[in-house]
């Protein structure tokens, strides 16, 4: 295997990485641990339309100490970043993370000898429920993802989100404002083809936009910015940025909130037709 030096794993990759953690486990003599396999691998392991991740986001059944050690070496002695494969807790901290673990996941089979670690996958339906609650407006991927799972579907898109959201997360399960927006947009009859257009000019149009406000926030308070970052998703109106500000003691002056207010919501980039 090559070190990657552009941070871009192909299915082959991300299986090949998977095997070298096992087989460290299995020799390390490690306790049965089941690792569920999310995000933007898990696309690229189950769909053709996503060619490759910039990382692996893994999440154990429980910590494991042992298996994140694993991780480190193997990223170690294949010159990987840092974080090439991690743990979110945000992620395992969601509704119905234990009961989703089984019912919307598979077994991924490896040709490597695992001893008592047993990797899944998560699957299209936990997929699609995951980018719509979490919708990162500024990330090209998000809205090619949920895309093209919808287009190898076919049916009414709509329906289908709508059903999936319940049953992944529960009747009370709330998108994130750019998935309410994508779902409306399915809802009045949108193109798949023409939505994924769309949704790629908007993420490029928040990369900037981001690209200007969170290197600011970072400057004042790292910890902080990271967590606004994350209640930007649910960004709606300018009351949602002045609470997300004051809630982490964040002061901007009032000029650089107003900027991106209009920036952030002008309706050329906020709706979809």
């Amino acid at each position: 295997m090559m070190e990657n030096r552009e941070n871009q794993f192909a299915q082959k990759d991300i299986t090949a990485l998977l095997c070298e953690v096992a087989a460290q486990y299995a020799r390390r003599n490690g306790p049965p641990l089941k690792v569920l396999i999310y995000g933007g691998a898990a696309v690229t392991l189950r769909h053709k339309f996503r060619t490759a991740t910039h990382d692996i986001d893994y999440a154990p059944w429980e910590p494991s100490p042992l298996f994140a050690d694993c991780v480190e070496d193997v990223g170690k002695r294949y010159r990987l970043f840092p974080k090439w494969m991690h743990r979110l807790e945000k992620f395992t901290s969601a509704p119905r993370f234990r009961e989703n673990f089984y019912r919307h996941a598979e077994a991924l089979h490896l040709d490597a000898e695992s001893g008592n670690l047993s990797f899944l996958v998560q699957d299209s339906d936990w997929q699609l429920a995951n980018k719509l609650c979490w919708f990162r407006r500024d990330r090209k991927n998000d809205g090619r993802d949920i895309v093209g799972i919808l287009q190898g579907r076919g049916g009414d898109a709509a329906k289908q989100v709508s059903r999936i959201v319940r049953d992944v997360f529960g009747e009370g399960a709330a998108c994130a404002s750019d998935g309410t927006m994508l779902l409306a947009a399915l809802e009045r009859g949108i193109n798949l083809g023409e939505l994924a257009v769309r949704l790629d000019g908007r993420a490029l149009y928040y990369e900037k936009v981001y690209s200007f406000l969170f290197p600011l926030l970072h400057r004042k308070d790292d910890l902080a910015a990271g967590k606004i970052r994350w209640e930007s998703r649910f960004w709606r109106k300018k009351e949602d940025v002045q609470i997300s500000l004051a809630r982490h003691g964040i002061h901007l002056p009032p000029i650089i909130v107003n900027h991106t207010v209009r920036v952030m919501f002008d309706s050329e980039f906020w709706g979809l037709p």
